[in-house]
């Protein structure tokens, strides 16, 4: 697992946010300057958010949207219980809308391990 910040190319990024970083997890970003609260900035260019569920997902995004560049990227890191099509579901079935005009549309999933996946997402520009 030490090797996933380079496969999500974190160091391209100048600010980093991980958000909800499970004890697991910590390790594995500890060379990667990051911050773990969005309270103390205005835009997001990459952020790692980990979730366990829609509810979640739908939580962080609210406080996430305001913040987004066009060229943020998310990834969404999330259990493998939680099945691809919930998360494309839910893509689909949330009034993205609803928030203003932040577009985000799901690009990549990579597999982390046995217990958790991720998602990438990018904002969709007109």
């Amino acid at each position: 697992m030490r090797n996933i910040p380079k496969k999500l190319k974190l160091h391209h990024y100048k600010d980093v946010y991980i958000i909800n970083i499970p004890d697991a997890f910590t390790d594995v970003f500890e060379d990667i300057e990051h911050s773990e609260s969005l309270v103390t900035t205005s835009c997001v260019e990459c952020c790692l958010v980990f979730v366990k569920s829609k509810e979640e997902f739908v939580e962080q995004m609210y406080t996430l949207f305001p913040r987004l560049l066009d060229g943020s990227i998310l990834w969404i890191f999330y259990p493998n219980a939680t099945t691809i099509s919930e998360i494309s579901r839910l893509h689909i079935e949330f009034d993205w809308d609803f928030l203003g005009d932040y577009r985000l549309k799901p690009t990549k999933l990579f597999t982390i391990d046995d217990t958790w996946n991720a998602i990438k997402i990018n904002k969709i520009i007109n």
